[in-house]
């Protein structure tokens, strides 16, 4: 009664208005951050390159950024489970990728992601 009198009889509006923008907001601030965050594009991690005497990898570039972790994860599944061993493998990498803290953990710890491998393989 007492906050009718005082917001002029409108307070069943701001009553029921208030909650609802204060439970609205959050997710109004999501939409708005992501409207303006699909102008900026973010920097690629630098990545060496590989040595110059490969011309190039075992697929294209965009491929390997996206789909690298599958083909390791079939390889190893082949070696362990079949023991059958293909032509490509971690040492291929290591031989055009010869340094794992400028190749694979640039990229890794850009992603925040930690790969579980090098715990049990050697990357010179």
């Amino acid at each position: 009664m007492f906050l009718n009198k005082l917001l002029g009889g409108r307070g069943t509006l701001v009553a029921v208005g208030l909650p609802v923008l204060i439970i609205l907001f959050p997710f109004g601030y999501s939409l708005a951050s992501f409207v303006a965050a699909r102008g900026v594009s973010t920097p690629q991690p630098f990545l060496e390159r590989p040595d110059a005497q490969y011309d190039k990898c075992v697929a294209e570039t965009d491929f390997m950024r996206l789909h690298h972790w599958e083909m390791l994860r079939g390889i190893r599944e082949e070696i362990v489970r079949y023991g059958m061993r293909g032509e490509v493998g971690l040492k291929n990498c290591a031989d055009c990728h010869t340094s794992r803290e400028r190749f694979c953990d640039r990229c890794h710890n850009a992603v925040s992601m930690t790969p579980d491998c090098f715990g049990c393989h050697y990357y010179p």
